[in-house]
């Protein structure tokens, strides 16, 4: 696992920001998606920042280096229990682009929710950063 000198943001945004050549394909969100109701894209990542920030290294008592976990969520419109082609092919880009960066990071399957009509991957990123 590399140590950023830069912000947990700040790296993670680096990682994904490659993604964007997808256009809208794969558009990125910070936080929340922010589209009315009629302009949701049929897939989106969400990034979530910080979801749990702590002390890792320390030097004198206090901390040099800082551990942030983070989730990266992908989101896509999807009918009944299979999701779609691209949802599928977001998931190996999303999931090459954390291989590329050479982070932490752990994939889970949230599976189709069917109140929502949608299907939905999440990555708990790992950084080091201080």
């Amino acid at each position: 696992m590399k140590i950023s000198n830069k912000t947990s943001s700040e790296t993670l945004w680096e990682i994904v920001k490659p993604l964007l050549v997808f256009g809208d394909e794969l558009p990125i969100y910070k936080e929340v998606m922010d589209e009315d109701e009629d302009s949701v894209p049929s897939s989106y990542l969400l990034i979530r920042n910080g979801v749990v920030d702590r002390g890792r290294l320390y030097g004198d008592g206090k901390p040099v280096c800082r551990e942030s976990d983070c989730d990266l969520i992908l989101v896509s419109k999807s009918k009944g229990c299979t999701s779609s082609d691209l949802h599928v092919k977001n998931i190996e880009r999303v999931k090459a682009a954390l291989e590329a960066a050479e982070c932490s990071f752990e994939g889970y399957n949230l599976g189709y929710n069917d109140t929502q009509k949608q299907s939905e991957y999440t990555w708990n990123v790992n950084l080091l950063y201080g």
